[in-house]
C-alpha cells in the first residue's frame, strides 16, 4: 500500500520539526516548506493527498496559499489544514480550508484531524 503524502508549511523549525516527527511515525510520508515561496517548488514535483498550511509566513500567508490551491484544478479536491496561533478560524474556513486547528494543539487530535481528512 501506498504511503499518504502530506506537504506541511511551517515557518517555524520547531513546529516543523514536531510535525514532520508526528507524521512520519504515523507512517506518513511529509514534504517539508518554511515558506510560501518553497511550498510553489513543491507543487511543481509532488502533489500531496494532504495540505498543512500555517496562515502566518515570511513570504505570503496560508490563507492566499488556501484560496490559489482552491482555484487550481489540480488540487481544488486536496483537503486543507489551515492553523495559526492567532483565532482566524472564519478566515482559514472562507478561503477553502477542510479544519482549523488552533496553535499550540494537542498532539492527538492533530494526528486524529490527519486521519480523519485523509
Amino acid at each position: 500500500m501506498q504511503r499518504k503524502k502530506i506537504t506541511v508549511v511551517e515557518d517555524d523549525q520547531h513546529i516543523r520539526d514536531i510535525i514532520d516527527i508526528l507524521l512520519t511515525s504515523e507512517g506518513y510520508e511529509v514534504t517539508l516548506c518554511a515558506s510560501a515561496g518553497e511550498f510553489q517548488e513543491s507543487l511543481r514535483h509532488l502533489l500531496p493527498d494532504l495540505f498543512i498550511l500555517d496562515m502566518m509566513l515570511p513570504d505570503g500567508n496560508g490563507i492566499d496559499l488556501c484560496k490559489e490551491l482552491r482555484t487550481d484544478i489540480a488540487t481544488v479536491s486536496i483537503p486543507i489544514l489551515v492553523m495559526s496561533a492567532n483565532v482566524h478560524a472564519l478566515k482559514a474556513l472562507e478561503c477553502g480550508a477542510n479544519l482549523f486547528l488552533q496553535k499550540p494543539f494537542d498532539i492527538q487530535i492533530f494526528v486524529q484531524n490527519v486521519k480523519e481528512l485523509l
